[in-house]
Formats: structure tokens, C-alpha cells, sequence
């Protein structure tokens, strides 16, 4: 291994450690304004106010979603040198319409504009692409017209240089795969490298009679052709190829030729056990949806409105379980209301949203949590602390531990995972890092426990109660750790029982 190799998996080992530290001596963020509201507030203003301080700033000078992005980030003292370009972008912006006006009269009004080339029309919304040269004055003279309640930039990935995920591929390669199959069950030759596994209390005769669950996989993707994954994928269109959701999906969301993270993710919620191949997801009867809200070739995320698509086009599909292993700097309204209205309101019962816990330490020693782990304040969102437990002993919590805080521990070291970074004989295995690993130990989690009879009646909402009232602990971690092994308990309970009974029979009601 080379020495960057090293640094990165040396980072990937204690920067979970150095954040849990670190949150003990700072002050925890302001919520988000969805948890908060139960609607939007236009006393709020126009847009954010670090992009209105910026368009007022501009006066004749034209508009850079590029530069505006970075503002509203807090990024924009760290940009790379030689970042200035001499052509400004387009601009392209998320507008919602003012109290009183819907999206049909705000197109409308957008339509008649010398300065508008080109709208992609959304539910509560209408994504807006400006000519060259927009100027703050002209923007902020259309955001004052009375159509426009709210206005956002349509950031992506490089605007706010920072990448779609944390999870670390640490590049080295593992060669069970290559051994043959195991004589005993499950088969899977790599079974006993998944430490992880057996740390949650997973067992695999419980898996192997969990009744499947709808994951959906927002990422980069998954190859259809892998071996442990293709009878577990689900092909769906995502709708709007003119879109950069329905191009990418098009393009990547099976195909096995864009970017590897997707398809590490997925094999770890539900790559197929007892195959005689490679490994075995958490749920390995998982169903598995592809959408893909990164760019093509790499690890930089796509534009909010693309993220915000994505999670309601899962919605739309009726899936269980969102799997979203990214983060991005901002409370993007389009992307919150999206969340809001998958696991919020009629859906709060019926989905759970996973995602990984990600922070970072600023200057002054406290610590920021990026989205969309910060939407944990939800009742349908978890969010998944990545650790290295190995070795160490779990126990019983002396207390049941705080399901609305949302955070909740997993493997997320040295994680050996599915890739397309396939050798000549179309299957390799690969170890990743990070909270995006961690988040898709817990999405396993869910889709196993859900799947497992009588609790595949219970809904979302006493599904993660579950997970938190029987989770484990230890003396050196700060949250609960997912635990699984309870499910073996279930051979004692009446199969005929309702979830309420099943909850009392574990001890959680």
C-alpha cells in the first residue's frame, strides 16, 4: 500500500473517535427550519441570506451560482486558487411561488421573461436556467416580483467543493472471493472477513428467511451484472429524461460503467447469501433500487433539485427504506420538502430514511454536521455514526436510548465490499471507510428486522423504536450500537401476534 493509501486509512480509522470528542465540547447546530415549521415562512425572506447579502453586493455585475453556492456553503474563503473563470455560468436557480400563487402561475410569469431560456416544471417548484449575465439587479428585481415567494441556487457537488460521500475506498483488494465456496451455510466464501456482521448480532438463518424489502439506493448506482447483486436489483425508469436526473439514471443507474460507490453500498444492504460467491448483504432478500444523484464518472454530487427528484421519485415507488450515503453543506428547501414529504405527514409510518452522520471540525473547535444527516430531527430519519468496534465487548443499555435524536452506531472500518472495479473473471471485492458504509449497515438493519415475521407488520415509526430500545452499548461509545441478535427471539413469539405484542414480547413497549 502507498503512503496516501495509508494517510487515508489511517484518517478513515480515527476521525470518528476525534468528531464524538470533539461534539462533547461544542454547541450542537440550530435545527433545521423543517423541523422547526410546519411550513415555510416568508418572513423568512426571499432566499438564504448569505446568497442575498452576495446578489445585493452584485449590483450591474452578473450572477455566479458557482460563487453563490460557496457563500451560502461557508466555503467560499477556502475555494482553490485559479477557480475564477472569465465565463460566468449560466444561472440556474430553484424558485417557489409566492403564498397564493401556485407552480402554473409562476411558469407562467417565468415564461414571459427576455431573461429566461429554459424551466423544468416540479410539484412545488419550477427550476429556472437564466441567460449569460444575469445581474444581481435583475435577480433581485424578479425575486421582489409578486409570483416569487422563494428562490434557492440549484447547487451541485463542485460548488461546493466537497464531495457526494466520506466513505473511503481504501484501495486494497481482497482475494476471498477467490477462494471456493464454503461446505457449510451460508456458502459465501468471504462470510468470515465481515466483521461488522457479527458484531451486530447478525445470524444467518434469521436473513435467510426475511421477507424482502424495497431499499432504495440514492447513490451512483449499481451493476446489474454483478453476481451477488443482479436478482436483488429492481429496474424501474425514473421519469424525466430531459432532466439531469433522467439522464443520469438513464445512464448510470445500472449500467456498471459510472462511479463504484453504489454498487459497494449496495452489497452491503443486500448482496445475495448462500450463492457460493463473494458476500452476503445485511438483508440479503433485499429488493434494490438504483437512483443515481451523483455525476457520472465521479464522486461529486449532482444538483439539489437532482437529489430532491430522486427522493421523490423513491417515495413515488413505494419503497421501504431510503438509503442516501452523500452530504452537501446546505438546507436546501427542495430538498427538505422532499424528505418532509416521504416520511412526513400520510408517510410517516410507511418509510425510514438512512443516512450517514457527517461532520466536520471548523476552526474554532466546534463541530459542523452536514445534511442530510441533520434532518435526524425528523421522526423518519436515521442517522449513522461510523466506528471500528472490533474486539470490544457490547452490553445491554442500562437505559433505552433517545430515538428522536436519531444517531445510532454501525461498522463503518474496513468494510469489505462489492465493486465494479471488477478483475477478468467479473468479480472482485474491495474495503471502504465511513459514514456511507455505516448508513448502509443501518439500512440493512432496517430491511431486515421489517422483514422479519410477525414484525413485517409493524410500521416505520415502531420499527425504529425497536432498533433503538434494543440496541447495545459500551463504556467507550457515546451512542447506541445497532444490534440484530434479538431477532432469534422471534422463534419464541406467536407468528399470528401484532406488532403491539411482538414490541411488549422484545420488552419495548
Amino acid at each position: 500500500m502507498n503512503a496516501r493509501a495509508w494517510v487515508r486509512r489511517l484518517c478513515a480509522l480515527l476521525w470518528p473517535f476525534a468528531a464524538t470528542a470533539a461534539l462533547g465540547a461544542s454547541l450542537m447546530p440550530e435545527s433545521p427550519w423543517i423541523c422547526r415549521e410546519s411550513g415555510w415562512d416568508p418572513a423568512r425572506g426571499l432566499m438564504p441570506s448569505e446568497i442575498h447579502d452576495y446578489v445585493e453586493s452584485l449590483g450591474a455585475a452578473p450572477f455566479d451560482t458557482r460563487t453563490a453556492c460557496a457563500y451560502w456553503a461557508g466555503l467560499y474563503s477556502q475555494r482553490r486558487a485559479g477557480i475564477e473563470v472569465k465565463n460566468v455560468p449560466l444561472a440556474r436557480l430553484i424558485l417557489f411561488p409566492a403564498p397564493g400563487h401556485d407552480v402554473r402561475q409562476l411558469s407562467a410569469f417565468l415564461a414571459g421573461s427576455d431573461a429566461v431560456r429554459d424551466l423544468e416544471r416540479r410539484l412545488s417548484y419550477v427550476i429556472v436556467t437564466f441567460d449569460r449575465g444575469l445581474s444581481g439587479e435583475q435577480l433581485l428585481t424578479l425575486l421582489e416580483s409578486e409570483p416569487v415567494g422563494y428562490g434557492e441556487p440549484d447547487c451541485n457537488g463542485p460548488d461546493f467543493f466537497t464531495t457526494s460521500n466520506d466513505s473511503l475506498n481504501t484501495g486494497l483488494r481482497r482475494d476471498c472471493w477467490l477462494r471456493a465456496a464454503r461446505t457449510v451455510f451460508p456458502n459465501d466464501p468471504c462470510i468470515d472477513d465481515l466483521w461488522g456482521h457479527e458484531l451486530i448480532g447478525w445470524n444467518p438463518r434469521v436473513a435467510a428467511g426475511s421477507l424482502p424489502r424495497l431499499v432504495a439506493v440514492l447513490d451512483s448506482g449499481i451493476d446489474a451484472s454483478h453476481e451477488d447483486l443482479k436478482r436483488n436489483i429492481v429496474t424501474r425508469v425514473i421519469p424525466g429524461r430531459r432532466t439531469e436526473s433522467g439522464r443520469l439514471n438513464a445512464r448510470c443507474a445500472t449500467s456498471g460503467r459510472c462511479y463504484s460507490h453504489g454498487t459497494e453500498m449496495a452489497g452491503t444492504i443486500g448482496g445475495r447469501m448462500d450463492n457460493g460467491i463473494g458476500v452476503a448483504g445485511v438483508a440479503p432478500n433485499s429488493r434494490l433500487l438504483p437512483i443515481v444523484i451523483s455525476s457520472m464518472d465521479t464522486r461529486a454530487l449532482a444538483r439539489l433539485s437532482t437529489i430532491a427528484q430522486g427522493i421523490d421519485a423513491a417515495a413515488h415507488q413505494g419503497v421501504d427504506v431510503i438509503n442516501i450515503s452523500a452530504k452537501w453543506p446546505v438546507d436546501s428547501r427542495a430538498i427538505a420538502e422532499s424528505i418532509v414529504n416521504a416520511v412526513g405527514g400520510e408517510h410517516a409510518r410507511q418509510r425510514l430514511v438512512v443516512t450517514g452522520y457527517t461532520t466536520t471540525l471548523r476552526g474554532d473547535d466546534t463541530v459542523r454536521e452536514y445534511y442530510p444527516s441533520r434532518y435526524r430531527c425528523l421522526p423518519g430519519v436515521l442517522a449513522a455514526v461510523p466506528v471500528d468496534m472490533r474486539g470490544r465487548n457490547l452490553s445491554h443499555l442500562k437505559g433505552r436510548p433517545n430515538a428522536a435524536d436519531g444517531r445510532i452506531q454501525a461498522p463503518g472500518v474496513d468494510i469489505v465490499v462489492t465493486t465494479t472495479e471488477n478483475s477478468e473473471r467479473g468479480y472482485a471485492l474491495s474495503e471502504a471507510a465511513g459514514s456511507s458504509t455505516a448508513a448502509a449497515y443501518v439500512s440493512g438493519a432496517v430491511a431486515l428486522v421489517w422483514g422479519s415475521p410477525p414484525l413485517n407488520k409493524c410500521d416505520a415509526q415502531q420499527i425504529k423504536e425497536l432498533l433503538f430500545c434494543r440496541s447495545k452499548s459500551s463504556d467507550s461509545t457515546r451512542y447506541p450500537w445497532i444490534n440484530v441478535d434479538f431477532l432469534r427471539e422471534l422463534a419464541n413469539v406467536d407468528t399470528g401476534s401484532d406488532c403491539g405484542s411482538v414490541m411488549e414480547a422484545l420488552g419495548c413497549n
